[in-house]
């Protein structure tokens, strides 16, 4: 079964009440302006569409969370939040944890994240995990390669997600002028509040533009876009077999390759 369909399954096991309304509120959703608002009637259709409205971040932030939520929402996984309910006396009243698992399992994630990961560890499941890509180098300008064949390296979006409350904001470089990054943008328009400059912040997906100078006898050179995901991804296989060994030795020299991606490239011979 594929996971978007046990999102689907959880959702509409939970009551659509004030605890989902905070829940999507934290994952960036805003209701201000539905008629499914904070407060009103709600169903799960009007809901639903509210998601499918939302922007992409959005959306991918409410999914991953759900995917978490799902790990307890059935009788096993409310056994284990009531087993780490009675390890923790006075912390939850047993009341809050009647017999609907999805929707005590959302409570829980909401109100007391702490006892829920203890309650996932409890139950011994875990979600798998793709191997993460380290994206904080491009938290500062990307030195350009030892080569005299690259005129400009630049970051022209970035994916930052706030890890306090679980948001995702997209950031993209002017299209009008390929000189401006992402970096140059963050610091002109948000000198104090740059979350580039904030641990809460983290590189979650960027796209790189590498533009190779002229070559002989030609008035523009070739550029090469990347896209590069955390959670592991890229568009590396999309390249030509020359570029693509081209690319992930720079990629390694700039530390944006997993572990496993940089013990292979350590064998490769470079130009850096």
């Amino acid at each position: 079964m594929s996971s978007s369909v046990v999102q689907l399954d959880v959702l509409l096991e939970i009551l659509p009440d004030d605890v989902l309304i905070d829940f999507l509120s934290m994952c960036g959703m805003s209701f201000h302006d539905e008629a499914c608002g904070k407060g009103r009637p709600v169903d799960h259709c009007s809901l639903s569409a509210a998601i499918e409205r939302a922007s992409f971040p959005v959306r991918q932030c409410v999914e991953r969370n759900l995917r978490e939520i799902a790990l307890l929402a059935d009788d096993a996984g409310l056994e284990a939040l009531r087993a780490v309910c009675t390890r923790h006396p006075g912390r939850v009243n047993p009341l809050h944890l009647p017999g609907a698992a999805a929707q005590c399992a959302l409570w829980m994630y909401l109100r007391h994240r702490d006892l829920f990961d203890e309650a996932v560890r409890t139950r011994g499941v875990h979600q798998p995990h793709a191997e993460l890509l380290p994206l904080d180098s491009l938290r500062q300008p990307l030195p350009l390669p030892d080569a005299i064949i690259v005129d400009r390296v630049r970051l022209y979006e970035a994916t930052l997600l706030d890890e306090v409350t679980g948001g995702e904001i997209a950031v993209k470089a002017p299209v009008c002028d390929p000189t401006v990054s992402v970096l140059d943008l963050l610091n002109t328009w948000m000198p104090t509040d740059n979350p580039m400059r904030q641990n809460r912040f983290r590189v979650v997906a960027a796209k790189l533009g590498v533009d190779f100078l002229p070559e002989q006898g030609q008035t523009t050179g070739r550029s090469v876009t990347l896209a590069l995901k955390r959670r592991g991804g890229s568009n590396l296989a999309d390249l030509d077999p020359d570029t693509r060994a081209q690319m992930e030795a720079w990629l390694a020299h700039w530390r944006l390759t997993s572990c496993r991606s940089s013990r292979a490239a350590s064998s490769l011979s470079t130009t850096i």
